[in-house]
Parts: C-alpha cells; sequence; structure tokens
C-alpha cells in the first residue's frame, strides 16, 4: 500500500511539476524529450523481462513460496531486484522526457527510497528462506544499480 501511494503521488507530483518553468532543461520535442521516451521504453522492458524471468516467483507481496527457486541467472545473475531497477530507470525517463530536473527527482527518489525499503525486507526473507545460498548470491550481484547499490 505505502508502495503504490508513493509511486502513484510521485507521478502525480512530477507531471504536475513539469508545468511549471523552474528548473526546466528542455522543450518538448527535444532531443532529450525523445531519449526519455527511449529510456522508458527500456525500464519497462526491463521490469517485464524480469516479471518473466521469475514467473510464478513474482508477486506484489513479499513471500516466499513453498516450492520457492532462487533466481540467479539471466538479468538475476548480474541485479538482484532488476523488476524495481526496471522502474526507477523508467522514471528516470519521464522526468527527462518532462524536460524537468524538479520533476525526474520528484518522480525518482521517493521511490527509490521506497524500494530501497523494501529490498531489505525482501532480502531478510530471502537469507531466511536460503541461508546457503542467498549471501553467496549477494557477494556476486548488485542490489539494485550497478557500481553504486
Amino acid at each position: 500500500m505505502i508502495l503504490n501511494f508513493v509511486t502513484y503521488s510521485s507521478l502525480i507530483i512530477g507531471f504536475a511539476v513539469a508545468q511549471s518553468k523552474y528548473l526546466r532543461f528542455a522543450r518538448q520535442g527535444d532531443v532529450i524529450t525523445w531519449a526519455g521516451l527511449v529510456i522508458v521504453l527500456t525500464g519497462i522492458a526491463i521490469r517485464l523481462h524480469a516479471i518473466y524471468r521469475l514467473k510464478k516467483f513474482f508477486t506484489v507481496n513479499i513471500a516466499i513460496l513453498n516450492d520457492h527457486q532462487l533466481m540467479t541467472t539471466g538479468i538475476y545473475r548480474f541485479i538482484r531486484h532488476p523488476a524495481y531497477l526496471g522502474v526507477i530507470i523508467a522514471f528516470a525517463g519521464m522526468g527527462l522526457a518532462l524536460g524537468n530536473l524538479l520533476s525526474c527527482l520528484i518522480m525518482v527518489m521517493p521511490v527509490l527510497l521506497v524500494f530501497m525499503w523494501r529490498i531489505r525486507l525482501e532480502e531478510k526473507m530471502l537469507s531466511h528462506a536460503f541461508p546457503h545460498e542467498y549471501p553467496a548470491y549477494q557477494k556476486k550481484s548488485w542490489r539494485l544499480l550497478p557500481f553504486l547499490i
């Protein structure tokens, strides 16, 4: 519920702020706008691919299924939470497409903070469910953003 509230609020406020002239760095139709749209599509593709790879193990609730398997192949080989990464990339692309720095920050930062909170909960649960495999997997992969987090 918190995740949905933050996500939708960030989008609505970000779009509203984009209508102001403050911190605008591009006009609609500029190359930056089109680059932002390509980034949005890239983020969506990453999220959909991550969900497809998890198949039945993807849930909106943090849960471990009875027959749960740890996914460590494909995109999960490098990033432990690529579905969240896809959303962050898509939201950053929206901010870029809108051409407003403040919109970009409003769309990305609150969602990133909520995702980091949720990731901590998920990783605690996964560490408990896979006490040997998950710590080894954590050492070989990035949590969310390659070379940063």
